[in-house]
């Protein structure tokens, strides 16, 4: 993740040290949650330096993504039901992420792990590969199902509804002061 010095430069990082500072952050997480959490803290609960958690990461955001992507922390799943009526379906899936962003301690681990994905290319494309990706193709496979038995608008394109949806998803955690549309009528809108 992070380039390793060049030889003869600074002290050389410890992988002990590195291995504390991830227990310490899974730790400090399930104990206060992601906004007690501060790289101070961190430090102490691992027996290290700030500047030992800054010459492995550059955030806090950038820890916590570490956790996820080697799956030491991981997302809620929240699979898509199939009863056979699509747009009920999609808005029932939609509402259960919506109301999870409502969990202080679930959007604001959302929030991070955006903010890490933005900060870094690699873990953008680790956290997509194990949390965005796999939902965008369950929703396009649900949407192709629902296409097949003509629940979807003969111009639709699956894999845009599927955009649109994730799009809904990130809009909604990062935007927590909006207004948004009523998932519903997202859902109604996407599958005209």
């Amino acid at each position: 993740m992070i380039e390793e010095r060049p030889q003869g430069r600074g002290r050389p990082r410890s992988e002990q040290s590195r291995r504390a500072i991830l227990a310490a952050t899974r730790e400090l997480i399930a104990e206060s949650g992601f906004e007690q959490l501060t790289v101070q803290a961190i430090a102490a609960r691992a027996g290290s330096g700030r500047q030992t958690v800054y010459r492995w990461w550059a955030s806090k955001e950038l820890i916590v993504a570490e956790l996820v992507t080697s799956g030491e922390l991981t997302l809620p799943a929240v699979p898509i039901p199939d009863t056979g009526r699509l747009e009920g379906d999609l808005t029932t899936w939609l509402d259960t992420i919506v109301l999870s962003l409502d969990d202080p301690q679930a959007g604001v681990l959302m929030l991070a792990l955006v903010t890490a994905a933005s900060d870094n290319e690699k873990d953008a494309r680790l956290l997509y590969e194990m949390s965005t990706g796999p939902y965008h193709a369950a929703l396009v496979e649900r949407l192709a199902q629902g296409a097949a038995a003509g629940q979807v608008g003969p111009r639709a394109d699956v894999t845009a509804i599927a955009d649109a949806l994730i799009g809904t998803v990130l809009f909604r955690a990062l935007t927590p002061g909006a207004c948004p549309a009523p998932t519903s009528a997202v859902i109604r809108t996407l599958l005209g």
